[in-house]
């Protein structure tokens, strides 16, 4: 497949621009929204609300992962697609201990065997740091995408890429040495304001491609 070089970026010629910039803006849309119910969730989290709220923020996952994958695609699919992956198994894995922990859920699914095996993940200690750890792999990879192509101001993009580092290592640790806390918001206020700023900027300017 042919491919030129712009302004420093190599992407793929044969993609149309206006859709690849719509999925841009829907992924920036749905950044916010999942900070939103998420940081909400938590605050409420032992309420059916928050339970709910978390729910709503996982399955938003699943559309902000293809925002991000339709716009990212042209720079480099094999990434684009790693990274899809792994933002969908970290949706995957919040919708299941976030559902399973319905009391009336966990009762229907009391009596079968895959039931139960919903609830021993749903009572798996490292539930929360592998979703995490599957969120910063996925994260850095798009981040990464982002600084390749200059879709992006470079500050924006690099930001995200540093933070999602600083993340990715603090749930590797955690993983290695439970007792290191991976959630400690050291690690993750850098993730805060690069998904805020680079949502924001994609909501109102998208993506800056040729076409």
């Amino acid at each position: 497949m042919p491919v030129h070089v712009e302004t420093g970026r190599r992407v793929n010629p044969d993609h149309s621009v206006q859709p690849q910039r719509a999925w841009a803006r829907v992924a920036g849309l749905i950044f916010w929204l999942v900070l939103v119910v998420d940081l909400t969730g938590m605050q409420l989290h032992s309420a059916t609300v928050g339970r709910s709220l978390m729910l709503s923020g996982s399955l938003l996952t699943v559309p902000l992962a293809f925002g991000l994958f339709y716009a990212l695609r042209p720079v480099q699919t094999t990434l684009a697609v790693c990274a899809l992956g792994f933002r969908l198994l970290e949706a995957s894995l919040g919708i299941v201990s976030t559902t399973v922990g319905f009391g009336s859920v966990r009762a229907r699914l009391a009596g079968s065997s895959l039931g139960t095996e919903l609830l021993h993940l749903s009572n798996w200690d490292h539930k929360t740091t592998f979703g995490a750890f599957s969120f910063t792999i996925g994260s850095t990879l798009f981040f990464y995408l982002f600084v390749k192509s200059g879709y992006i101001p470079r500050v924006l993009a690099w930001l995200g890429l540093v933070a999602s580092l600083i993340a990715l290592a603090a749930c590797l640790t955690h993983l290695v040495r439970p007792a290191f806390p991976a959630m400690t918001m050291y690690a993750w206020i850098p993730m805060l304001l690069a998904e805020t700023s680079t949502g924001l900027w994609l909501l109102i300017r998208s993506v800056k491609v040729a076409g």
